[in-house]
């Protein structure tokens, strides 16, 4: 995972935006990373070359695009003087825009898009964090549910590579961030495969309990890593992506891996990330392997 590349935030101009660029620009803060300040448009062929629309030259809205990105940039500059703020404006679709930026970033950052019905994350922001190269957040609110100024970070763990790379981001996060990590190993109640009834559940189990001993080994190993970190231990029995969601209310952030181990190889975001991003009322991690 990258630690020397900029954190991209991705604006489109919307309300949401100032809120993406917030949390963008407090993330590369606490990173003493580069800020870079993206907005894609869409090239006017792509678009309107098989309507009835008349086609109108790109040539405005490139004008436009950029002043809105310097707007911003100066604003941020203002109030971080210290910070490097570079402003780019890429032309095409978004999804391969962002995959190709992501290549040399530590963090890509883009705001939840709402959608109308039961979906929080429009399939944007579904589609980057599936396709991206770095770690994808995507941010939104939620005025029902405040953050608590103690609310931990909570990340999903289920022993995959995707999942104990993200278990390092978050607690990397919840250091610099002054927060406590929780860690998070949920699983439903299956059948035991010889036929002698469940397997244990896991808030009840013996803690020599395999499951246990190897959650309990990477919460120690994140702790030991971070000097001072306070880290907590939750086992149960649910639904993965509802135990994250549910847990995750009023948290600071949520991080989970792009595949568990539950997922094709070939599926680039598991079913429980794709979950986690649709119904998270709290700003999403994605943290991909290196497979």
């Amino acid at each position: 995972m990258r630690t020397d590349g900029p954190v991209v935030v991705a604006l489109d101009g919307t309300t949401h935006s100032a809120l993406t660029l917030r949390w963008g620009v407090d993330e590369a803060v606490r990173r003493r990373a580069r800020l870079l300040l993206v907005t894609v448009v869409e090239d006017s062929w792509q678009v309107t070359a098989w309507s009835w629309y008349p086609i109108i030259g790109t040539g405005d809205v490139d004008t436009v695009a950029k002043e809105y990105l310097a707007d911003e940039a100066n604003v941020v500059e203002e109030h971080h003087p210290g910070l490097h703020v570079e402003t780019r404006v890429l032309h095409g679709q978004v999804v391969p825009c962002l995959r190709e930026l992501s290549v040399s970033a530590q963090l890509l950052v883009l705001g939840a898009r709402a959608r109308t019905g039961r979906a929080r994350t429009g399939s944007t922001g579904i589609h980057v964090a599936a396709h991206a190269r770095c770690p994808v957040a995507v941010v939104r609110s939620d005025l029902a549910h405040p953050t608590p100024t103690t609310a931990a970070i909570v990340v999903g763990v289920d022993g995959s590579s995707a999942s104990l790379a993200a278990a390092h981001l978050a607690a990397r996060e919840a250091w610099m961030r002054g927060r406590p990590l929780l860690v998070v190993h949920a699983r439903p109640t299956i059948p035991d495969p010889f036929g002698r009834g469940s397997v244990p559940p896991l808030e009840t189990a013996d803690e020599n309990d395999p499951t246990h001993r190897a959650a309990h080994s990477l919460a120690a190993k994140v702790r030991d890593a971070h000097d001072g970190l306070s880290v907590e231990l939750a086992l149960v029995d649910d639904d993965p992506a509802d135990a994250l969601v549910t847990l995750g209310v009023g948290a600071a952030l949520l991080v989970v891996g792009s595949r568990g181990l539950g997922s094709f190889r070939g599926m680039l975001l598991g079913s429980v990330g794709h979950a986690v991003l649709r119904e998270a009322t709290v700003p999403v991690i994605v943290v991909h392997d290196a497979g």
